[in-house]
């Protein structure tokens, strides 16, 4: 069983009752409408969880027959726009393949995927061709008729769809092909659609709108409802900020004031952290069992901020909560990190072969490549393997539970929303002082225990930037859940996280240079020439030894900084 994905990149538009027939394609510029249409009569049954898991999402689940395209079709966001993933039907299609259950798996949290939605649409086809009679899209015009599974509802509608049939073209090209055919559309009385998807009419998220314009918005466009809250929302914005600057007025002193979203509490600071990286952890669990691009390195990103909040939040954390879901992340976290290690010596080898000036044979370089390509591409491999099993499952599901209803002390209850996001900051902070501290007790690089790496000083280097990227990710989530810490704590954080690339930059040598070191072995024991893997690997060497010897002074300056920033 094969499954197919393409990028879809269409355009919806909607005429008033009549206008169709007003359409004249004669009038097209540069490009032609064939003559004879193609007609399907398609349906399409929608599945979800009772809790709509994939539709909160974005995502959608049909099977689909009578058209072009029969199959299990999942719609997602991707890279560049809406995807689409197609699976066939099997043997009895109502049967949904085992591929497309554990593609969702981690969204639905193992929940029964049931029809939510049933669609019957008569479609009427167009291919549009260019001036060399090249077919560039497909027109499709569509009546449906839907029906609400859960409710018994009963909807009917008319819409139109351009399709490109090549999603890959250049942008430039893309907006010439829906330009000429606009043009055609606004001149008989049609308009952009606003309606996201036939799915959310069916269902009924679109009604209050549908009178107009279809209701919610595509891609890059804005509902009504949604100028009109923005409207709502910065006309408060202004009037609280009246209020805000004549209370500044009136105190006369500028205050080390942090923002915390709707003036909320300690507990409600960290359930909204937590929740935001729980769900970002399942939609890239989701992209990781696509293959979706540096998927596996924003899960293990997400992973990390979650342990990172656990273990600033642990004084608030009642019983053994937050370790026991720190241990399960960890274990996670090492299964994403030999992963990322192979994707960042894939990216970095060929940077490394230039750096040595032609001192590596062009022949020897595309072995070492392809090499580093193909266990980068094993690795993702093992991790998409990793995230099919019940462990990992489970461990989603825990990480859903503990954000909704994390097992706070008393103490915590106690706490503003500032106080909290300050909390958590100043953790983060005085652990990368006190690690930052440790370094009197490295060797020197290139000591009688260091090896070629620089040894324990290498060592303390990642430790002391383990604890800056901590800083930099409870700094982030709070950021982005509007719970900010005060201006000391921010600019405290902002100074940290100056640090991060330049001890990143030493790591990244660590991991070629320990990659170098086992392909060479390897080539020795197969018996294969070692002098290319040799050049680079003594030249990251130097590289790193380097990198350790100047960290030190990097760490130092850091821990004077943060000291004084904290006081």
């Amino acid at each position: 069983m094969t499954a197919v994905a393409h990028r879809e990149v269409e355009r919806k538009y909607e005429f008033p009752e009549g206008a169709e027939a007003r359409v004249d394609w004669s009038a097209l510029e540069g490009f032609t409408v064939s003559a004879e249409p193609v007609e399907h009569r398609m349906e399409a049954v929608y599945h979800d969880t009772q809790d709509m898991a994939l539709g909160r999402r974005l995502v959608a689940l049909r099977r689909r027959r009578g058209g072009a395209d029969d199959g299990w079709h999942v719609k997602f966001h991707g890279p560049g726009g809406r995807h689409e993933l197609q699976v066939p039907l099997l043997r009895t299609p109502e049967r949904m393949p085992a591929s497309v259950r554990n593609l969702l798996a981690g969204l639905t949290g193992g929940q029964e995927l049931r029809p939510v939605a049933t669609l019957r649409t008569a479609r009427t086809v167009h291919r549009l061709s260019d001036g060399t009679g090249t077919e560039v899209a497909e027109l499709a015009a569509d009546v449906v008729e839907a029906v609400d599974e859960r409710t018994g509802t009963a909807r009917s509608w008319s819409e139109w769809e351009v399709e490109l049939l090549d999603g890959t073209v250049p942008e430039e090209r893309q907006e010439q092909i829906f330009a000429a055919v606009e043009a055609v559309v606004r001149a008989a009385g049609g308009r952009p659609s606003t309606s996201r998807a036939k799915i959310a009419r069916a269902l009924g998220q679109e009604d209050d709108d549908a009178g107009e314009s279809g209701g919610q918005p595509q891609d890059g466009q804005e509902s009504k409802k949604d100028k009109r809250g923005k409207k709502d929302q910065q006309g408060k914005k202004n009037k609280q900020g009246n209020k805000d600057q004549q209370g500044k007025k009136k105190s006369g002193k500028k205050k080390d004031e942090g923002a915390t979203a709707g003036g909320a509490n300690g507990p409600e600071v960290l359930r909204a952290v937590l929740g935001e990286l729980a769900e970002q952890l399942v939609l890239w669990d989701f992209k990781v069992r696509l293959d979706v691009p540096d998927a596996v390195h924003q899960m293990r990103v997400t992973s990390r901020s979650l342990r990172s909040v656990l273990r600033a939040a642990r004084p608030f954390f009642e019983g053994s909560e937050a370790e026991e879901l720190d241990a399960g992340l960890r274990e996670l976290a090492r299964t994403l990190s030999a992963a990322r290690d192979a994707e960042v010596t894939a990216d970095l080898l060929t940077g490394r072969v230039e750096a040595l000036d032609g001192r590596v044979d062009p022949a020897a370089s595309e072995s070492l490549r392809q090499r580093a390509e193909e266990q980068a591409r094993t690795a993702a491999a093992r991790v998409r393997r990793h995230v099919t099993g019940r462990e990992h499952l489970r461990l989603l599901a825990d990480v859903q539970d503990v954000a909704a209803a994390p097992s706070l002390t008393e103490e915590c209850a106690r706490l503003s929303g500032r106080e909290a996001a300050d909390a958590l900051v100043e953790r983060s902070l005085r652990k990368v002082v006190r690690v930052a501290g440790q370094d009197a007790a490295a060797e020197p690089a290139g000591g009688p225990d260091s090896g070629p790496d620089g040894g324990h000083r290498l060592e303390h280097l990642h430790d002391v930037r383990k604890a800056v990227k901590r800083v930099r990710y409870v700094d982030a989530v709070l950021d982005r859940t509007g719970h900010r810490p005060g201006k000391r704590l921010r600019r405290a954080a902002r100074d940290a996280e100056n640090y991060q690339d330049e001890l990143g930059r030493i790591m990244d040598a660590a991991v070629v240079e320990r990659w170098l070191a086992d392909t060479a072995a390897a080539l020795r024991r197969a018996g294969d020439d070692r002098y290319a893997v040799g050049a680079l690997h003594g030249a990251e060497v130097v590289r790193l030894r380097a990198g350790a010897e100047g960290g030190a002074d990097v760490v130092r300056v850091l821990r004077s900084q943060l000291r004084e920033d904290l006081g």
